[in-house]
């Protein structure tokens, strides 16, 4: 295995490299040989790993305390910014709807105009999709983490972001809270994670809800669950300030939605 580190300024070299010396990579046998993607991410993620050693030890970054809060405090305006102007828009084209007389309905909500509880389901579920890929631009300030798809154009099956604790390489999914799952999703999860050392499947909010994760599973299966604070002291990030400032962009949304 060659240095991957030499091509660290050379993206599209390095993806070459990781595509390329793959192929040499052996699948163990409890990974079934006919899932063809997680065959293929277990051999992209075992080369990857051989820069991501180096990556992890010439890259740490000292940021002060500040610096993070501040580009935490970035990263929270523009989803507020984003969530607003998308939820302006779901709300516009109901009207419009209503004002053309439409004749094919969703459901009881739109037939009878009622715009606030029509469109609270679509305010929710735009918000949270939103949410997930802000936290994983927050962890992303962490020099602990690095994330595949970002980085190299690398979309890793099942993975969201690599975490470096100091001693291991992680590879992480982060969900918005721990009973994002349903049941078949659960064992997906596991399936994906299993196939790394060290794995972590972890929740950005801990609300006080139970995992739908299935614990003894993931145990089972090396994987460890991280939800709230557990998650991001991990990666030197402060959870409390991250929720605070969370918060108070969804108290603003929701004044500007329903005033």
């Amino acid at each position: 295995m060659i240095n991957l580190y030499q091509y660290h300024n050379d993206k599209n070299r390095l993806r070459q490299e990781i595509d390329s010396q793959k192929k040499s990579i052996k699948v163990p046998n409890f990974i079934p040989k006919n899932d063809k993607e997680l065959v293929d991410t277990y051999q992209s993620c075992r080369v990857l790993d051989f820069y991501l050693i180096e990556y992890f030890k010439n890259n740490a970054k000292t940021k002060k305390l500040t610096e993070k809060q501040e580009e935490i405090v970035e990263i929270i305006s523009l989803f507020k910014q984003e969530v607003w102007l998308g939820l302006s828009q779901e709300k516009e084209k109901f009207r419009k709807n209503i004002q053309n007389k439409k004749t094919g309905f969703k459901n009881i909500f739109e037939f009878s105009g009622s715009e606030n509880l029509y469109l609270s389901n679509i305010y929710t579920r735009f918000i949270s999709e939103n949410l997930g890929h802000k936290f994983e631009n927050i962890a992303e300030i962490s020099d602990s983490i690095f994330i595949p798809e970002n980085t190299l154009n690398l979309k890793i099956k099942g993975i969201d972001l690599v975490l470096y604790d100091g001693h291991n390489i992680r590879y992480t999914q982060l969900k918005t809270k721990k009973d994002t799952l349903t049941g078949s999703q659960s064992q997906r999860s596991i399936n994906e994670l299993k196939i790394h050392q060290n794995p972590i499947f972890a929740a950005a909010l801990d609300m006080g809800k139970s995992w739908t994760i299935s614990k003894t599973k993931a145990q089972q299966s090396g994987i460890q669950l991280l939800a709230g604070s557990e998650f991001w002291s991990l990666i030197g990030l402060d959870y409390g300030f991250i929720l605070d400032q969370l918060s108070d962009a969804i108290k603003d949304i929701d004044k500007q939605l329903y005033r």
